[in-house]
């Protein structure tokens, strides 16, 4: 019966033991190295050994990058393809193969060895230890048999370092534990727009199973900008650039929600990819629509009061002194010219008055709503600034504008114009409103200098309010670059300013269809 070390029988022709763990089994003295009996080697192993240790076969095993050396079957190295700490190769050659591991990775090894001498079968195992600068380092070790007429008479072992595997599969694993437990949606899109990878919260966000987004395109789960790939590829075209999406994503149960996120590009594998990461901010939104409206409310009825109080009050003086002037003309004629410098005073509040309601509430449904209103704006613009303004519209809507969106859509046109003045060095501005069936647009066209291709991302508000309030409608703004009429303009491109709104935002349009059901 063969004796059993390390939980396996050893073999008779096993020559020494180096494992503590092996001696103390077989009460020996564990400071020193205890060796077995064996008698002398075979035919075979000699030759073998003879063979293996030519320069010819250490210049082959040396090519070779992992750390390999042959084992007899007395576990002693007969050759290496390269040396340990101090001791080169050819001083390796007669150690005991437990002298090439840590004392805590000797019970593993020997284990490994016993059974591949003893079943001739391939085995390994992994194996942890600390390096000299303090780090894990990690090896693969791969035991094969080496056979002669179906006898072991060595073995062949291969050791592997996977450091660097190792630490990149726990970065990856640690890295998806975190995608997975984050709050916000992630995603991994292709080219094309497809998802290939989601995290749970992603999933939930538009109402679906784990997993079952994977392979549905984005365009399927929101409009802009996924709809159209030629507009949201180019954004983020330089590799790491990130830009900022904003958009109405539809749920599983066709419910919109406001998704606001960033869009990262990169590569793997030679083809392009983008990482969204999305959050729902609905609740936001509609606390900001909401205070939006509010202000919009006060400031209709501001400029309601200025033009039908104060307005109407001051033209009732205007009136009383122009009266009070005819009958001073003969009784006190010294007095006149006090009375009529009276009159312009009060003549010139009230334009005040009534610019000041203009501004505060430009937009009337009830006089001409904002067709009439951008016509007004183009007049004012004119004269202020002294450019040639043009207003046009053909609108032919499903149902009228509501005042929000009209108030918004002068507002942008408000800004449009001003920037093309002062910015844009502007001599002439063409302003265009279309509505056709269930959508509205706005164009702002001018003939100056063009705008910098960084203008978007500059520290003014104009551009980014802008865009907030075409998001606030569920709509998008973009800003265009002309092109020169001819090559003597070639310094005066213009800028195109489009903002293209549906008549009410998605979540909007859910909620009535919601309500027209249930009335049903």
């Amino acid at each position: 019966m063969l004796p059993i070390l390390c939980g396996q029988p050893v073999l008779p022709s096993v020559r020494s033991a180096n494992c503590r763990p092996c001696r103390e089994q077989l009460g020996l003295n564990t400071a020193k190295t205890f060796d077995l009996p064996l008698a002398g080697a075979s035919p075979v192993e000699a030759g073998l050994r003879t063979t293996l240790q030519t320069d010819t076969m250490r210049q082959l095993v040396g090519a070779v990058a992992e750390f390999v050396f042959v084992v007899d079957r007395g576990l002693r190295v007969i050759v290496a393809n390269r040396g340990i700490g101090e001791r080169s190769a050819k001083q390796l050659e007669g150690a005991l193969v437990t002298d090439l591991f840590p004392q805590s990775l000797h019970a593993r090894a020997l284990s490994t060895l016993h059974r591949v001498l003893a079943n001739g079968q391939v085995d390994g195992y992994v194996a942890e230890t600390e390096g000299t600068d303090g780090q894990s380092r990690h090896f693969d070790v791969r035991v094969s048999p080496i056979r002669d007429e179906q006898k072991t008479v060595a073995l062949a072992v291969v050791t592997t370092e996977t450091t660097e595997q190792v630490r990149a599969e726990r970065a990856i694993a640690t890295q998806a534990r975190m995608i997975e437990s984050m709050l916000e949606g992630v995603a991994v899109i292709n080219e094309q727009g497809v998802i290939e990878i989601s995290n749970p919260a992603f999933d939930m966000l538009f109402g679906y199973r784990r997993g079952e987004l994977i392979g549905r395109n984005m365009a399927q789960l929101a409009g802009w900008p996924f709809e159209q790939p030629e507009r949201w590829q180019p954004l983020s075209a330089q590799q790491g650039r990130s830009m900022q999406v904003e958009f109405d994503g539809r749920r599983a149960d066709d419910t919109h929600f406001a998704a606001l996120g960033v869009l990262s590009r990169f590569e793997v594998a030679g083809r392009n990819h983008s990482l969204l990461v999305l959050q729902d901010v609905s609740e936001r939104k509609q606390l900001e629509r909401a205070i939006l409206q509010a202000v919009s409310r006060e400031q209709y009825r501001i400029g309601n009061d200025l033009h039908d109080g104060l307005g109407q009050e001051l033209t009732g003086i205007a009136l009383m002194l122009r009266g009070l002037a005819g009958r001073l003309t003969t009784e006190y004629p010294a007095i006149l010219p006090e009375i009529e410098g009276i009159t312009r005073l009060v003549n010139s509040s009230i334009e005040s008055t009534r610019a000041l309601a203009r501004g505060l509430s430009p937009v009337n449904l009830e006089r001409g709503g904002l067709s009439d209103a951008l016509e007004g704006l183009a007049m004012h613009a004119q004269e202020l600034y002294g450019v040639d303004v043009t207003c046009t519209h053909r609108v032919k809507t499903i149902r009228p504008l509501s005042t929000e969106l009209a108030n918004h859509l002068y507002r942008i046109a408000q800004e449009a114009v001003r920037n093309a003045v002062r910015h844009g060095q502007a001599r002439s501005i063409r302003l265009h409103l279309h509505g056709a069936r269930a959508k509205v647009r706005l164009t702002v066209t001018d003939d100056g200098i063009g705008m910098p291709s960084d203008a978007v991302d500059a520290a003014g508000m104009g551009l980014k309010i802008m865009r907030y309030r075409a998001r606030i409608l569920g709509g998008e703004v973009r800003f265009e670059r002309g092109v020169p009429d001819s090559a003597s303009r070639a310094d005066r491109p213009g800028t195109r300013i489009i903002c293209e709104c549906p008549l009410e935002p998605a979540a909007d349009a859910t909620k009535a269809r919601r309500s027209r059901r249930r009335a049903s």
